[in-house]
């Protein structure tokens, strides 16, 4: 894949190429570079170009993809204008190579990754996927693996044994939900070990490693089946991590199309700018989440190029960002968990998220400014305040608009079931937000 187009289609596809976040800087990397960025250091702001697009990768899992325009008039001295989403959904993690035996059965040894909906990962093909370093002749490589070609399985407990399984589950990670890698007959201790080793070299072309070669991993169990459409005129679009790779995808699909449309050689000072970070669903602390700081230095190193006789929050305080995280679609069959005053309905446009404890960043001066920019370019949008007794889930707007001294808007594409292994949301919200991108780069 080499563009990000906007349509469904092309989303599907990189939903399916993208099951982990090391895929998914892989996709944006390549449609970056595939729509004229280049590709830079943060020592090399300094000599970056009004007119031309850049992009800067910071570890293994952050980038900022910006662009400034050709000229600033006079009257207008341009400003910020940035969208920010993360890559990371709940997935179970895998602690180590080391089976567990019982009953003649192997057990992978797992650990929960971000807040998930647990029990509906029971009884379903699973898949491993991520990335593996490895030790050859002396030097350090890795290899990333979005399918090693096998598939496993968390059994659940018959319902003639767990007569109360139907009045809430609950379970322990550490010990209930281990998934089956095999029978103690077939498979060795080492034969998970022995697995990652054979399909590192067999990606890698490096033939010959051994358990002993591998250094280290970020393997996760994802679910095996890909996204689908679903519905009478497949409207809804059914699919593992939604949430947060809607956002990614609807972002850097309406940067890249401002591009191909020539939005940086248009004659404003304006400087546009995307990020992706990691590691939002377990608190953004980390060197590439959005509390890094990797945002505050980047930001600071671009005001300070293309505007350099201004004080840094000085550019901020009239520049805008726009934090893309999906949001919460009233439940017809849950109406109870979410405010009667402001429903949010699938099919009718991205979510403006608020609430006055500031969990969300949005505020009356930003939120007017998005009203007014989604009514000047014909994109629906609603309202959303959660449920005065529920607080909702956290954002990485309120850490960047901190951090970065700059007004805020939460936004995201509504959602059913998030954060279980298949969330809901639909074909027309995503088109719709892939628009409204484009038009805020444009």
């Amino acid at each position: 894949m080499k563009a990000l187009t906007g349509d469904i289609a092309n989303f599907i596809e990189f939903l399916d190429k993208t099951p982990t976040p090391f895929h998914v800087f892989s996709e944006l990397y390549e449609s970056l570079e595939a729509a004229g960025c280049k590709m830079i250091t943060l020592s090399e702001v300094s000599s970056c170009e009004r007119g031309k697009p850049y992009c800067i990768p910071y570890g293994d899992s952050a980038l900022l993809a910006f662009f400034a325009g050709e000229s600033a008039p006079q009257k207008d001295p341009g400003r910020l204008l940035i969208g920010a989403a993360h890559v990371d959904y709940p997935v179970f993690k895998i602690k180590n190579t080391k089976l567990r035996k019982g009953n003649g059965v192997l057990r992978m040894n797992i650990e929960m990754y971000g807040g998930a909906i647990v029990h509906p990962w029971l009884d379903r093909a699973l898949k491993i996927a991520g990335r593996v370093y490895f030790k050859k002749d002396g030097k350090l490589s890795f290899a990333d693996i979005g399918d090693f070609g096998k598939r496993f399985v968390i059994p659940n407990a018959a319902i003639h044994m767990n007569r109360s399984i139907n009045d809430g589950a609950k379970f322990s990670i550490q010990n209930q939900l281990l998934p089956f890698f095999g029978l103690e007959s077939e498979s060795g201790e080492e034969a998970f070990a022995e697995m990652v080793a054979a399909k590192v070299s067999e990606v890698s072309g490096i033939g010959g490693l051994t358990p002993k070669d591998i250094m280290s991993f970020d393997l996760s169990l994802v679910i095996a089946d890909g996204a689908s459409l679903c519905g009478a005129s497949d409207e809804f679009v059914l699919a593992q991590g939604l949430d947060d790779r809607g956002m990614i995808y609807t972002l850097f699909s309406g940067f890249n199309g401002s591009l191909k449309d020539g939005a940086a050689n248009a004659s404003y000072g304006d400087v546009r700018l995307a990020f992706a970070f990691n590691h939002e669903e377990c608190g953004s602390e980390t060197d590439v989440g959005a509390k890094s700081a990797f945002a505050s230095e980047a930001v600071k190193a671009i005001a300070g190029r293309f505007f350099p006789d201004e004080h840094y929050l000085d550019v901020c305080r009239r520049s805008l960002l726009l934090s893309a995280d999906m949001g919460h679609a009233t439940h017809p069959s849950f109406p109870e968990y979410s405010d009667s005053t402001s429903p949010i309905e699938l099919g009718k446009g991205i979510v403006l998220k608020t609430t006055w404890n500031q969990s969300y960043a949005t505020k009356a001066e930003p939120m007017a400014e998005f009203a007014s920019f989604c009514e000047e370019n014909n994109i629906p949008f609603q309202r959303f305040s959660p449920h005065s007794d529920n607080r909702g889930g956290g954002t990485i707007g309120p850490m960047l608009s901190a951090s970065l001294g700059i007004r805020t808007c939460d936004i995201g594409i509504p959602l059913l079931a998030m954060h279980s292994p298949k969330e809901l949301g639909t074909v027309s919200d995503h088109v719709t937000t892939a628009k409204l991108f484009k038009a805020f780069f444009s």
